[in-house]
């Protein structure tokens, strides 16, 4: 199925955002936006970007539900976040671990209690 590409001027408020990251809406009841496909900083494609980081992100609707459009589904109040699970956390543990700062295992844990994962 063909996706819809969508590109945003984001502030990266906490952690590592990379291209492949799932994005939600918890605000609007954890709506799907997609997956980051390319960040780009002063229209330079970054592999990465940081806390703190002011970033064009472009998410592509894979699969999924019909598209979230912004001003519809959300809107510059929502903060976006990166959807985890049990399975993208024990990724993390297993093979990102020694990329990871306590910063980002503390962000985890908010992320955890956020998505109720056990």
């Amino acid at each position: 199925s063909s996706g819809i590409n969508a590109e945003y001027g984001v502030t990266v408020i906490n952690g590592v955002l990379k291209p492949g990251t799932p994005i939600c809406v918890p605000s609007k009841e954890f709506v799907y936006l997609g997956l980051v496909t390319s960040l780009e900083v002063n229209n330079k494609q970054v592999e990465s970007a940081t806390t703190g980081m002011d970033v064009c992100i472009k998410i592509e609707n894979i699969g999924g539900d019909a598209p979230k459009l912004y001003g519809r589904h959300f809107d510059e109040n929502d903060v976006l976040v990166s959807k985890i699970t049990r399975d993208s956390i024990d990724v993390l543990k297993e093979y990102f671990r020694d990329d990871m700062t306590k910063e980002n295992w503390k962000l985890i844990v908010e992320l955890k209690k956020l998505f109720e994962i056990m």
